[in-house]
């Protein structure tokens, strides 16, 4: 097991990876920082040696000259350093931003059923943070601070060996109480960043589901819940807190020990001859510059071991990969005509919360079949398999032949319409929302989409029409609207295979029966597969699946289910559809 600092090492190495595709400019950068302490740590020598010229009675300007070019020098490489340092850490933020999306964007629906949206879009904003401000300084300042740490002893010894052990003491204390302060506050540090990110899902909870706790009166109780967070937040900060609090007072006081130290040894040396009058001046600003460049550095480990959880909660959400694999001789869907066949297909979750058994039955092109059962039957299972949610672990699913695992997961997708009880609408225009089904469609198309699926007439009563905003998740649609509006992308999109996910569950029968021409409108032509709790809604299925914990116990039309008075005909006493023997039996009331 790797121990605390080899992992911190890890993760700032890998963020220093993510350069790479600007290597050679950030490797410019890191050279120019290095030459910049070259010349910075020449000035206090040259400063010293013009002081001796003129104790002496030589002519230091030659000095002075050298010192005036080396500062204009390091002033304007600095401007320029800045300058590039900046613009390359901006773009690989957003660069590192953008792979974050495209990287949660790609992970399965079973990985975001569990994580929480405040919790990711926390971890991103952290995270990119976190490298902005490790780069930034890097290529801006701190090679140029290393550099000047790691030639200054040497150029010390060089110059004056005694005055030179003042420093390495100095810097060997200053840097073993400031290890001391980061080990201190590694762990309580992940602690709090921990709290954070928790707290951030929270949060993202809590502004979902405003209405909920307006309704049943919970924003007290709530708040309270937050409050006491936060409470437990602030005092797992607090220790962390004095530990650096610490570090700063020792840091302050280096500075003014050094130079006391550097004056007091060097006057006894220059007493004995061991030492110049430059010699001190160069040391004493040998001291400042050191002690500038650790309290610089000390700051930049200390801002780096802060932001360390942050960066490991970011890495690890790269790190989650899918658990459905892509061969890799995937081969594009060829749809020809739409036949899906599930052969002996089985799977269980691996929390061991549902699962399906030796489902074997075949759609014909163009055939609609609605999966029923009692909630935890496996409907919704079977249709996560179809879409490669998960893998089957035995059998195979395949369409007009193929095997589903053997293509490609894009053209898969693209093969498949799907209209979800939940419309899952964007806080983007109505036209845009459509058009997600088609993004190169014209507004021809989208017009016509939306006239098929019967939503043209209240689309043009919107204030702006198709360019009316939809809101938040289409909070500013009524639930009908909402699914018409789906229907429009499905039908834009124009797959050869539509998944009706409980599409009209959600709402009232009356508005459901209103929507139910244009879900005839979208089926026609189409495999489909429909799933329903509602059992008025398969009515018009070609075929029925009934599903019993996880297994087939019937298939046939809705009419001779009804008759044959099994698992179906319960599901539809219970959901108050009357059974051909119950109407029988009123009939014979009526006739009496």
């Amino acid at each position: 097991m790797s121990t605390e600092p080899a992992r911190s090492f890890h993760v700032v190495a890998r963020a220093i990876a993510l350069l790479r595709p600007e290597r050679l400019k950030a490797g410019s950068l890191l050279g120019a920082g290095a030459l910049v302490a070259l010349l910075q740590v020449a000035e206090p020598l040259l400063f010293g040696k013009a002081v001796n010229g003129l104790t002496t009675g030589a002519d230091p300007m030659r000095y002075v000259g050298m010192w005036c070019a080396i500062s204009i020098t390091v002033f304007a490489a600095g401007v320029v350093i800045a300058l590039l340092a900046d613009r390359l850490a901006h773009r690989r933020r957003l660069a590192a931003m953008s792979n974050y999306v495209e990287h949660l964007l790609a992970l399965p629906p079973a990985f975001h059923t569990q994580a929480r949206s405040g919790r990711l879009m926390r971890i991103m904003i952290s995270g990119c943070d976190g490298l902005f401000n490790l780069w930034l300084p890097l290529l801006r300042d701190q090679i140029t601070n290393i550099g000047i740490l790691t030639l200054l002893l040497p150029i010390a010894l060089l110059t004056n060996w005694r005055l030179a052990m003042v420093l390495l003491v100095l810097m060997l204390v200053y840097s073993a109480v400031n290890l001391l302060v980061m080990r201190h506050t590694a762990t309580g540090q992940a602690r709090v960043e921990d709290r954070f990110t928790d707290i951030s899902g929270n949060l993202g909870d809590l502004f979902g589901n405003v209405t909920v706790l307006q309704s049943f009166l919970a924003v007290p109780g709530e708040m309270g819940n937050v409050r006491r967070s936060l409470h437990d937040l602030l005092h797992a900060q607090y220790p962390v807190l004095n530990w650096w609090a610490v570090s700063a007072v020792l840091t302050r006081g280096a500075s003014s020990i050094a130079i006391v130290s550097v004056f007091g040894i060097g006057a006894a040396l220059i007493g004995r001859g061991l030492a110049t009058i430059g010699d001190v001046v160069s040391f004493v600003g040998f001291a400042t510059l050191m002690i500038a460049r650790l309290e610089t550095v000390t700051g930049f480990i200390v801002n780096i071991a802060q932001r360390l959880p942050a960066l490991r909660q970011f890495f690890e959400v790269l790190d989650q990969q899918s658990h459905i694999a892509e061969a890799n001789d995937a081969r594009p869907l060829a749809v020809a005509h739409g036949r899906v066949t599930f052969d002996d297909v089985s799977f269980r979750y691996p929390t061991g919360s549902g699962a399906v058994h030796d489902l074997s039955f075949e759609v014909a092109p163009g055939e609609t079949v609605a999966i029923v059962g009692p909630t935890g039957s496996g409907k919704s299972t079977a249709l996560g398999l179809f879409q490669r949610a998960w893998d089957p672990e035995k059998g195979r699913i395949l369409v007009d032949g193929q095997d589903i695992r053997g293509v490609t997961l894009a053209s898969l997708r693209a093969a498949t319409g799907v209209v979800f009880q939940e419309a899952g609408l964007f806080n983007r225009s109505i036209a845009e929302n459509i058009a997600m089904g088609n993004p190169d469609a014209t507004m021809e198309q989208i017009e016509d989409a939306a006239r098929f699926a019967g939503a043209y007439e209240f689309i043009m009563r919107k204030p702006d029409g198709f360019a009316t905003p939809v809101g938040d998740r289409g909070a500013g649609l009524s639930g009908g609207e909402r699914q018409r509006i789906a229907i429009a992308r499905a039908l834009l999109k124009n797959a050869p295979i539509l998944l009706l996910d409980e599409a009209t569950s959600a709402l009232d029968v009356a508005t459901e029966a209103r929507l139910q021409e244009s879900l005839e409108r979208l089926r026609q032509g189409r495999t489909t597969f429909v799933i329903a709790h509602r059992l008025s809604t398969v009515r018009t299925a070609d075929r029925i699946v009934v599903l019993d914990q996880g297994r087939i116990v019937e298939q046939g039309g809705f009419d001779e289910l009804l008759a044959a008075g099994g698992a179906f005909a319960k599901l539809a006493q219970d959901g108050g559809l009357a059974t051909p023997a119950a109407n029988d039996d009123a009939d014979g009331r009526a006739a009496a």
